[in-house]
């Protein structure tokens, strides 16, 4: 039988586990990325975003826990918000191409461009609404989509506290129990 008392729980590393999140976070931010590309706002790609996101947390931080959890959440949808940021810069990149080869306007913008002054373009109120909706709509679908995930997670985190209590606590029922075959043989 193996021995239990040397079974040492892993210490969290909250930094470490954060950085992993947001690391493995980005495969969801990229599948939003792609999807949108080609017209869909799907659920998976925040599904995705956290499953990978708790991954990535559990992996760095050596330890899976509540606090991960919410770590990794807040971590995929920052990456879907980024993401989504990047899709506008995209868009209007793409628009300064079409208005330069139409002959619209004499200039063009590079795609960084386009990103440091995507924002500009959210202050008018038709493109804003489109955008902000397909975002809301997208995180909609993230929470929705990955309410199930996060319980179970939950669940799971609350199992290997209560076996680690347990595994801590064995050492001193074996003592307890020693001393009662102590105590019995004395007679």
């Amino acid at each position: 039988m193996k021995d239990k008392t040397n079974i040492i729980p892993a210490e969290e590393n909250v930094i470490a586990g954060t950085v992993g999140a947001l690391l493995f976070s980005l495969v969801g931010g990229i599948l939003w990325y792609v999807l949108y590309q080609v017209g869909y706002l799907a659920a998976i790609s925040g599904i995705v975003g956290v499953i990978c996101a708790v991954k990535g947390y559990s992996f760095f931080g050596k330890k899976e826990s509540i606090k991960g959890i919410v770590i990794s959440v807040i971590a995929a949808v920052i990456v879907i918000v980024i993401a989504w940021y990047l899709c506008l810069a995209n868009d209007v990149y793409s628009a300064y191409q079409a208005w330069y080869e139409n002959g619209e306007i004499d200039y063009t913008v590079t795609f960084a461009d386009a990103v440091r002054g995507a924002h500009y373009y959210l202050e008018e109120p038709d493109i804003a609404a489109g955008y902000f909706k397909d975002l809301a709509i997208g995180l909609l679908l993230c929470v929705v989509g990955s309410v199930s995930y996060i319980i179970t997670a939950v669940k799971r985190v609350k199992a290997e506290k209560q076996a680690e209590l347990i595994i801590s606590e064995e050492p001193s029922l074996a003592e307890a129990e020693a001393a009662e075959e102590a105590a019995v043989t004395e007679e």
